[in-house]
């Protein structure tokens, strides 16, 4: 673990499949509405801010209403599949209780608001294992800013320098890397620059691989056999 004090996750797309769903309902509801959005809009928005969404669909077409229709439509969309489809990412409850087990302190930095992050975490049972939690609507200015994870820091009272991020989405790792944190990357919908990938600690397959990076091998590979 050399001298990480804390990782710092994020949530959407990282520990919980959002992404996913509300790609989907973003998907359905244009479609409903009859709208041909380009396809780098949808990649945009992976960790993205309401605001600047919004702010994206109306230079798009123009139309603060239909941008009110869009986004409104889309919320109810989203709750609806959720309630079916939604699911940890892979190898986040594993990569959680592994670095928990090990002593590593955890904490949570997500763009969501607190009322609904704290259902979507209660629902897998991931909210014990964080010592803090910051929230989207605690903070002013959204990721790439690194405001979010320098929040998360100081509430931990630990250098950012000191911590590693965990990220999916390239607005995300942005913010991260902003903060000074040692940054991973599981990317799925968004495709991060060379740029971006240089500047991250690592770019991973899944969380599965995490532990690994953060305990080392051999340390993960004996919590990893100690709760087979």
């Amino acid at each position: 673990m050399n001298d990480l004090a804390a990782v710092i996750f994020d949530m959407d797309g990282t520990l919980v499949d959002t992404e996913r769903v509300s790609q989907t309902a973003w998907r359905r509801a244009a479609a409903d509405l009859g709208l041909e959005v380009p396809e780098r809009i949808w990649h945009d928005f992976v960790g993205c801010s309401i605001g600047n969404a919004r702010t994206m669909i109306n230079e798009e077409f123009g139309d603060p209403a239909l941008t009110d229709r869009l986004f409104a439509h889309q919320r109810d969309l989203f709750f609806e599949i959720e309630d079916e489809a939604l699911e940890p990412c892979p190898g986040a409850l594993e990569a959680l209780s592994a670095l928990s087990e090990a002593g590593v302190t955890l904490a949570l930095a997500t763009s969501t608001a607190r009322e609904h992050a704290i259902l979507t975490l209660e629902r897998f049972g991931m909210v014990p294992y964080f010592s803090s939690m910051t929230f989207g609507d605690e903070i002013e200015r959204a990721k790439p800013e690194p405001d979010i994870y320098l929040k998360a820091a100081a509430r931990l009272a630990v250098d950012p320098v000191a911590c590693a991020a965990v990220e999916d989405s390239v607005n995300g790792a942005r913010a991260a890397v902003a903060a000074g944190m040692r940054t991973y990357l599981v990317p799925e919908w968004a495709t991060p620059t060379p740029d971006l990938m240089e500047r991250c600690a690592a770019v991973l397959d899944s969380l599965h691989e995490l532990p690994a990076h953060i305990l080392g091998p051999e340390a993960a590979g004996r919590l990893s056999v100690e709760g087979a």
